[in-house]
């Protein structure tokens, strides 16, 4: 317990997790369970049921963002770079109006931005200095896990309905988002949506190693991941619409 409210920064080396440990899979497979299970349900709540759900995982997610930066003031580890000015930080507050504000486009880009950020943060750590029994990593796991669980239930209730033709508007307000934090990186030695160096064990890393820069990874990696995200939508609605003809071409043949 010497070390449950050390930050990042001032972890000895040796004491964190290697990727993909059977403690590191054994989170994910947790919260996968947790995601699974929670989403199975949706159809048996009410929709005031799954409105107040919704709300209470976005408020937790506030939460446990100030309560951490309360920590790190209190314990005098905070810094700049616990701004949340990442992805995930900022999704934080996306998803959180998401849920109160029914707009497509809002809800478009949590769906395509805010889920795989957070599953590739659960995927690839930036926190695995840490040892597992240290609240920052038990609050990493925690917080990137509602991140996804938020849109897989918005997802489920029918609440987002992923459209392609809304992928470009979220691609350019990533785009634009970049610039103000590359300039904030630039002046106050940040690392922000790993602008600066590539997350280490990401594929970002394997881009460095072969073209000599991380950067080049973002747009073919993004490109990989929403033909994955849009095309499985797809599929599914495919499949739906041919049972539903399929049905309609049963019941018209026994008239």
């Amino acid at each position: 317990m010497t070390f449950f409210w050390t930050s990042r920064e001032n972890m000895p080396d040796g004491f964190g997790f290697s990727l993909y440990h059977w403690q590191h899979l054994l989170w994910i497979i947790g919260i996968a369970a947790v995601i699974v299970g929670t989403a199975r349900m949706i159809p048996y709540f009410r929709k005031s049921q799954i409105r107040h759900l919704l709300q209470t995982l976005v408020w937790t997610c506030v939460g446990l963002e100030l309560m951490r930066d309360l920590i790190l003031l209190g314990t005098g580890q905070f810094r700049v770079a616990y701004l949340p000015l990442d992805l995930c930080g900022l999704s934080i507050f996306l998803e959180l109006a998401a849920v109160y504000w029914k707009n497509v486009w809002l809800r478009e880009c949590v769906y395509c931005l805010s889920l795989p950020g957070a599953c590739l943060a659960l995927i690839f750590p930036n926190w695995n200095k840490l040892p597992m029994l240290n609240y920052f990593s038990i609050h990493g796991f925690v917080l990137h896990g509602i991140l996804v669980l938020v849109p897989i239930l918005l997802c489920a209730s029918g609440e987002i309905r992923p459209q392609i033709n809304r992928l470009p508007f979220c691609f350019v307000c990533i785009a634009l988002t970049c610039i103000p934090v590359a300039l904030f990186n630039q002046h106050f030695g940040t690392n922000f949506f790993f602008l600066s160096s590539p997350s280490k064990g990401s594929p970002l890393v394997w881009f460095e190693q072969i073209f000599g820069n991380h950067l080049i990874g973002f747009p073919i990696l993004m490109g990989i991941i929403w033909t994955g995200m849009y095309g499985s939508v797809a599929i599914i609605r495919f499949r739906k619409k041919r049972n539903l003809l399929q049905t309609n071409t049963s019941a018209n043949h026994n008239m």
